[in-house]
């Protein structure tokens, strides 16, 4: 008996030792990739602490506000781009609290979590149990081109949703492409749907679909043909067209109803398509994007960002000629290991193309520069997702390789190509570990987040029925040489006031006896409102006053005015009223005044230096003037603010 003891012990032993390897191979590599994603949400919630709402955050929420979730709406072309699913999100964070940053964090969080797992599963699908697949993970996780989407809500709700779509139509269709065919078309059903919500999220989802046949094409040029040699691109091309060709119609249905839709919305929204002199822009945009933004990006650039609120990259010049070395090197390695290895990489390069740099061809360029929008990482904030697939593919076999061609990748090759990789995982590592944190101090939200919190509080204390006098945020916020009318303060701040009509009132421009109107700062304080321009003050012998009917007087200003809109502001006191009329130029401008000491706002449009004031109508006694001012309304820096000083962001 102990002998039979002695003889069980070992072979339960090695059962337990087995079952233990076999769990640490089947769990560990996926937990150490929830791992990572843990880690990365975890520098996510630091960024967003750092970010606030920002310029066209704002212009959609007011957008969302204006109108109600219909098609008309989800389908207004954005600058030119389609996205009804980012829209439906920014409508629902409008409704339900107007400029909640935390409620906006917290549906970012999702989104990233979401498209992190997404990955996961597809790399898990494309290459098996491989410790290989967590630096492709990480690759996307800590890139800095994506920083710009997760601190931005408007490129947030476009990409991550995208993204999310995207690796979930690929784990969707390499499955279909292994299940047996009986079973298959539930997987390309699957894909299909994927594909619709990363078209509604994104123009770049319309790109997905081809995507999808380049990765098919990329995994059949891997392996052996007929005669036992790795295929031709071309023969991969024409199999995978030829045996999936049910599955190719499915989803060149959904492209094709996509783009009869999008260019219908784009001619009925009346966006003008660049013309052909925009040519020149565009090749250096794409030079730029490529050489500025994607190359060093990839490898953990740019290590030094512009100081602006797009996520411009300024790489110095030794490091964005050394990213390029070390792309030149890593490509040429794996394409000495592995021949199919090219194709990869020119998915790569595809994606940026048609997903990034086509879709600002349609746009246009607007007033900036092509270097300008070419050191923007936002345009590329979606290439991440695609530059992890594309490096798995180009530098791991998949999970269903053959042996013969996995044992003929596996030669003396090989450790100079782990050298390689060794090395340039190391390079993005020390890079991020720098860009991300100057990421963050070159993104300024402390004035953004302090403006709208101290308007709130104007609001709040301000008195019931407060005239506000529109005029545009501060620059900060929403700036109003880019954006116009829409960076007005009643587009922006007056909906936190509970709409028009409510605890204040908002008015264009002042006209007539208006009792202490107000103006809000650069601050978001509400301050008296004052005048800015040439004025004219009585002398301290007397002042001028007019008496009787047709009565009229010259004042003259202490500078001159070219023809504009002005607002003229006169000052007066009398024991009955009547009827001004107020010239300035050719300018004429009519008003009633009642008896009593009021400041009475005239628009005028006119030009010289100096008004001319009539009295008519039924008058009684003298109506005296006892101050002018033409110009234009701004807050008074002098008056009492409300609140007494701008709350902390």
């Amino acid at each position: 008996m102990l002998t039979l003891r002695m003889h069980l012990r070992p072979d339960a032993t090695g059962r337990a030792r087995a079952g233990a390897a076999r769990w640490a191979r089947t769990r560990m590599i996926p937990l150490a990739g929830v791992v990572l994603i843990i880690g990365q949400l975890g520098w996510t919630a630091i960024l967003l602490a750092h970010s606030y709402f920002r310029q066209d955050d704002f212009l959609l929420l007011d957008g969302a506000l204006r109108t109600g979730l219909g098609w008309g709406y989800l389908m207004t072309p954005d600058n030119g781009h389609l996205m009804p699913a980012g829209l439906a999100i920014i409508w629902a964070l409008g409704r339900i609290s107007l400029y909640n940053w935390l409620l906006a964090s917290a549906v970012i969080m999702v989104g990233v979590a979401a498209a992190s797992l997404a990955l996961l599963r597809a790399l898990l699908t494309l290459f098996g149990l491989r410790p290989g697949i967590l630096v492709l993970l990480a690759l996307y996780l800590f890139a800095p081109l994506g920083a710009g989407t997760a601190g931005w809500l408007a490129a947030a709700v476009k990409i991550l949703p995208l993204e999310l779509a995207l690796f979930m139509a690929v784990d969707a269709h390499v499955r279909y492409l292994r299940a047996p065919r009986e079973t298959r078309w539930r997987h390309a059903a699957v894909a299909a749907v994927w594909l619709l919500v990363g078209m509604a999220s994104a123009d770049q989802g319309a790109v997905v679909p081809l995507l999808l046949f380049a990765i098919t094409v990329s995994l059949a040029h891997g392996q052996p043909g007929p005669e036992g040699s790795p295929a031709r691109w071309t023969s991969a091309a024409w199999r995978a067209l030829a045996e999936h060709r049910r599955a190719w119609l499915l989803y060149g249905t959904l492209l094709a109803a996509y783009c009869a839709i999008f260019f219908a919305q784009l001619s009925a929204s009346g966006t003008a398509l660049p013309g052909p002199g925009e040519t020149t822009r565009l090749y250096r945009f794409a030079g730029t994007l490529i050489g500025t933004s994607v190359v060093p990006g990839a490898l953990g650039g740019p290590w030094r960002w512009v100081a602006s609120e797009y996520a411009q990259a300024a790489p110095p010049a030794g490091l964005q000629y050394l990213s390029w070395a070390v792309a030149v090197i890593v490509i040429a390695v794996s394409i000495a290991r592995r021949r199919s290895a090219w194709s990869a990489w020119a998915i790569g390069l595809g994606w940026v193309v048609l997903a990034d740099i086509v879709p600002v061809a349609v746009e246009g360029f607007g007033t900036f520069s092509a270097a300008t929008l070419g050191s923007t990482t936002g345009y590329v904030s979606d290439a991440t997702a695609v530059l992890a697939l594309c490096v798995g593919l180009a530098l791991l076999p998949p999970a269903d390789e053959s042996p013969a061609v996995a044992a003929a990748g596996a030669s003396t090759r090989s450790r100079p190509v782990r050298a390689v990789a060794i090395a340039a995982c190391c390079v993005f590592v020390a890079g991020a570990a720098v860009s991300l944190p100057a990421f963050v101090a070159a993104t300024p939200s402390a004035a953004a987040r302090s403006y709208i919190a101290t308007a709130r509080a104007a609001i709040s204390d301000a008195p019931p029925g407060t005239l506000v006098v529109d005029g545009p945020v501060a620059a900060a916020v929403l700036s109003a040489g880019f954006f116009g009318a829409a960076a007005d303060t009643s587009r922006v701040i007056e909906p936190l006031a509970g709409g028009r009509g409510t605890r204040l009132s908002w008015t264009a421009a002042p006209a007539g006896v208006l009792a202490r109107p107000m103006m809000f700062d650069d601050l978001g304080r509400l301050l008296p409102l004052a005048m800015a321009g040439p004025s004219w003050v009585p002398p301290s012998l007397g002042i001028t006053c007019l008496q009787g009917a047709a009565a009229s007087t010259r004042i003259p200003l202490d500078g001159s005015l070219y023809r504009w809109p002005w607002i003229v502001r006169l000052s007066y006191s009398g024991s009955s009223g009547g009827v001004l009329v107020i010239r300035l130029g050719r300018g004429r401008g009519q008003i009633s005044v009642p008896a009593g000491t009021h400041d009475v706002y005239v628009p005028v449009v006119g030009q010289g230096n100096a008004v001319s004031v009539q009295l008519s109508g039924t008058t009684v006694g003298p109506v005296c003037i006892t101050g002018v001012t033409v110009g234009l309304p701004q807050p008074d820096p002098a008056g009492q603010a409300i609140p007494a000083a701008a709350v902390a962001g």
